[in-house]
C-alpha cells in the first residue's frame, strides 16, 4: 500500500508539474473591426510584439513579461495606452474609426482605467471656457472633481504600483494646468474672453490638412478668412497695446503657414529625383544622402523629446535587423537642438543604423514640407522618391513597399 501511495504521489506531481501554466506568460485574444491594415502591435519602451489579423478581424498573441509595464497598443496611425501584468489574459476589441471611443478590455482593469482617463480628459476640455473665463478657485475645483473621478476609478485596481503612478501623474498634470491658469490673472476680462473666442476659431482652421488638400489660391483666401476672423475678434478689447502685439503674431502665422504651403508644393513627389542632403554623424563626419546611391534608403526623421517617434524606435531596430544584409540603409535623422541629448540617447539605447545629427527644423524640414515628428521618407536605389510619406516601422505596410522596390 505504502508503494502505491508513493507511485500514485509521484504520479499526481508530474501531472501538475505539467499542466501548470506559466504565472508571466501574458496571453491576449483580440477582434478588430473596419481593420485599416494586417497586424496589431503592442509597444513598449525597448521591445514591440506584432500579431496578424485574421480575415475575420480577429487576432492573438502571447509573451512573457517579468514584471508590470506601460504597453502602447498601435494598429494604423494611432495608438492607446495598456498597463499589462505578467499572466494577464486579456481581451481586447477595437473600431479603428472610432478607436479610443471603441476600445474595451476584459481582464485588464488597468488597460480599462487608462482608455476611461482618456476619455474623462477629453470630455474635461481642461483649455475650454472653464480655463479662460473661471476663477482661480473655480477652475482648482473643477481640477479636483475630475481627479476625484478618476480616484474612483482607481478603486477597481489593485496594483499599488500603477495607482502611485497614475496619481502622482495627475497630480503633476493638475499642478500644470494651475500654474498654466494663473497666468491669464495678468489680463483684463475682455482680454481673457478674446483668447477663449479666438482658441474656439483657431480649432476650425486645419492648415495641416489644407496644406495637402487645397490648392494654392484656396489656401491663401483660408488664411484671409482666419487673418480676418482672428482679428475681428480683437475689436472689444481696449488695450491697444495687447491689439497691436496680437495682429503682428496673426500676421506671422499667416506668413508662417503660406511658407509652409510653398514648401509643400515644392516638395519632390512619388518618381521625383531626391532633394540631396547632408548632416554630420556623432563622430562629426558629414554623410549625404547621395552617398548611399545604389542603395535604397529608409530615413526617420525624429527627436528625443518626441515621445511617438520614442515609441517607433522597437519597430525600427527590428525592422532594421530583418533587412540586414540586403540592399537598403536607415537613417535617423535628429533634429534635436540639444546634440548632448542625442548622443546620449543613441549611446543608451544603441541604435543602430546611420544616425545623424540636424540641429533643429533644417533644410530637410524644408525641402520636404515637414511639420511633424516623426516622419519617415523612403528613398530607391536609384535615387528617387519612393513615399515622402511612408508608414512607419511599426505598421506592416511599409515591408510591403520595401519589397514591393527592393532589388
Amino acid at each position: 500500500m505504502k508503494t502505491n501511495l508513493f507511485f500514485t504521489t509521484i504520479a499526481v506531481l508530474f501531472l501538475l508539474a505539467c499542466t501548470k501554466t506559466n504565472t508571466h506568460e501574458v496571453a491576449i485574444t483580440g477582434k478588430v473591426t473596419n481593420p485599416m491594415n494586417d497586424s496589431v502591435s503592442f509597444i513598449s519602451e525597448d521591445t514591440t510584439y506584432s500579431a496578424k489579423i485574421k480575415p475575420d478581424g480577429t487576432f492573438e498573441i502571447a509573451f512573457t513579461l517579468d514584471t508590470s509595464m506601460y504597453f502602447n497598443f498601435n494598429h494604423g496611425y494611432e495608438v492607446t495606452a495598456m498597463y499589462i501584468m505578467p499572466g494577464d489574459a486579456i481581451s481586447l476589441t477595437i473600431d479603428p474609426s472610432q478607436y479610443d471611443e471603441s476600445i474595451s478590455y476584459e481582464g485588464s482593469p488597468a488597460s480599462s482605467f487608462l482608455a476611461k482617463k482618456y476619455l474623462l480628459a477629453e470630455e474635461s476640455d481642461f483649455f475650454g471656457k472653464v480655463y479662460y473665463m473661471s476663477s482661480s478657485e473655480e477652475y482648482k475645483a473643477f481640477l479636483a472633481a475630475y481627479k476625484a473621478n478618476l480616484l474612483k476609478e482607481l478603486e477597481l485596481i489593485h496594483d499599488s504600483t500603477f495607482i502611485k503612478s497614475q496619481v502622482r501623474e495627475v497630480d503633476e498634470t493638475i499642478n500644470y494646468y494651475i500654474s498654466r491658469q494663473d497666468r491669464l490673472s495678468a489680463y483684463s476680462q475682455e482680454v481673457r474672453n478674446y483668447l477663449f473666442e479666438s482658441n474656439s476659431v483657431a480649432n476650425q482652421y486645419n492648415f495641416y490638412t489644407a496644406v495637402d488638400s487645397l490648392n494654392n489660391e484656396e489656401f491663401n483666401q483660408m488664411l484671409k478668412e482666419y487673418s480676418s476672423q482672428m482679428k475681428g475678434l480683437l475689436i472689444p478689447v481696449t488695450d491697444q497695446d495687447y491689439v497691436a502685439s496680437t495682429e503682428k503674431g496673426i500676421d506671422k502665422a499667416v506668413i508662417w503657414w503660406s511658407e509652409r504651403k510653398t514648401w509643400y508644393d515644392n516638395m519632390p513627389k512619388k518618381g521625383d529625383a531626391a532633394i540631396d542632403f547632408t548632416y554630420p554623424d556623432k563622430n562629426g563626419e558629414k554623410i549625404s544622402l547621395a552617398s548611399f546611391m545604389g542603395k535604397m534608403v529608409y530615413v526617420d526623421v525624429w527627436a528625443t523629446w518626441c515621445g511617438p517617434c520614442i515609441a517607433e524606435i522597437p519597430a525600427l531596430q527590428k525592422l532594421e535587423k530583418d533587412y540586414h544584409g540586403k540592399n537598403i540603409v536607415f537613417i535617423s535623422l535628429s533634429v534635436d537642438e540639444d546634440k548632448e541629448a542625442w548622443l546620449t540617447m543613441v549611446e543608451e539605447k544603441q541604435l543602430g543604423g546611420v544616425q545623424l545629427w540636424a540641429d533643429g527644423w533644417s533644410k530637410i524640414t524644408k525641402d520636404y514640407a515637414i511639420f511633424g515628428i516623426p516622419r519617415f521618407l523612403l528613398f530607391s536605389a536609384d535615387g528617387k522618391v519612393i513615399s515622402n510619406d511612408a508608414p512607419r516601422p511599426s505598421n506592416d505596410e511599409i515591408r510591403t513597399l520595401i519589397n514591393s522596390n527592393l532589388n
